[in-house]
C-alpha cells in the first residue's frame, strides 16, 4: 500500500514452462539460455575493461583491451556448451592477472634476480603515462657482448651502460650520467581488481533478465501457433 492508497502487486511468471510447449520447445529453450549466457559474458567483459581503466594508468589501451577479459569459448547449442569463459591472458611477462589475487612481481627472465624498473623522468619513461620507447626496451638493450666483444648497436646509440645489481644509466656528453632503469628485487602487487566479485554481481543481476528477454522473443516469434 503506498501513500496515495494504491496497492502494488508484483507477479513473477516462470515462462520456461510455456516455451517448452512451443514447437521445438527444448531447442528454443537451449538457445534462449545460450544467448543469455553470452550476453552476460559480454557485459562482464565490458565492465572488467572499464575497471582496469579506472584503476590504472593505461599506456597502451588497445593492447590492454585485447588481453583483458577475453571470452573463449562462448556458450554454444551446437557444441553442447552451456557456459562461457571470461579470462585474462596469462602469457609470460603479462602481470594483469596478478592484480586479481595479489602476488609478488618476479623477474620474467629465467634465472634473473632483479626486475628492471624504468625511472620516471628518464629517457625510458619521460612521464608516468609514457610507454617505454623501443630503443630503451630491455630486450633491445641487451648488454651481453657479441662475439666480437663490441657492445650491441642499441647500447651504443643510446649511450647506455650497466652497473651490476644497481641499474642502467645513460652517459650524454657534457652532462652527468642519468638513471634509465634501477634494478629491484621486485615488489608486491596488491589485489585491486575484484574481477570475480564483479562478474558474480553482474551475472546475478543480468542473466535472469537476459534469459527472460530471450524467452519472450521465442514466444513472440512463435506467435502462439504452438499453444
Amino acid at each position: 500500500m503506498n501513500d496515495a492508497g494504491g496497492l502494488q502487486i508484483n507477479v513473477k511468471i516462470d515462462s520456461t514452462t510455456l516455451i517448452r510447449r512451443l514447437h521445438n520447445g527444448e531447442k528454443r529453450l537451449a538457445y534462449a539460455a545460450v544467448n543469455a549466457i553470452n550476453q552476460t559474458a559480454k557485459r562482464i567483459q565490458s565492465r572488467q575493461r572499464e575497471r582496469v581503466e579506472d584503476e590504472f594508468t593505461v599506456r597502451r589501451p588497445e593492447f590492454i583491451r585485447r588481453i583483458i577479459a577475453k571470452i573463449k569459448p562462448f556458450a554454444s547449442v551446437k557444441q553442447g556448451r552451456a557456459y562461457a569463459e571470461v579470462f585474462v591472458d596469462e602469457k609470460p611477462r603479462l602481470l594483469m592477472s596478478l592484480f586479481e589475487r595479489g602476488a609478488e612481481r618476479k623477474p620474467a627472465t629465467p634465472g634473473a634476480r632483479f626486475v628492471a624498473e624504468p625511472v620516471v623522468g628518464g629517457p625510458a619513461r619521460p612521464t608516468f603515462k609514457d610507454p617505454v620507447p623501443t630503443e630503451f626496451r630491455m630486450k633491445r638493450l641487451n648488454f651481453d657482448p657479441m662475439k666480437s666483444g663490441k657492445p650491441r648497436a642499441a647500447v651504443a646509440s643510446t649511450h647506455t651502460f650497466l652497473i651490476p645489481e644497481v641499474g642502467i644509466f645513460q652517459r650524454v656528453p657534457g652532462s652527468e650520467p642519468s638513471a634509465v632503469y634501477f634494478f629491484t628485487r621486485g615488489r608486491r602487487l596488491a589485489a585491486r581488481l575484484d574481477w570475480l566479485k564483479t562478474a558474480e554481481a553482474i551475472a546475478e543481476k543480468w542473466f535472469p533478465e537476459y534469459f527472460e528477454r530471450e524467452v519472450v522473443k521465442a514466444i513472440q516469434y512463435d506467435k502462439g501457433r504452438s499453444i
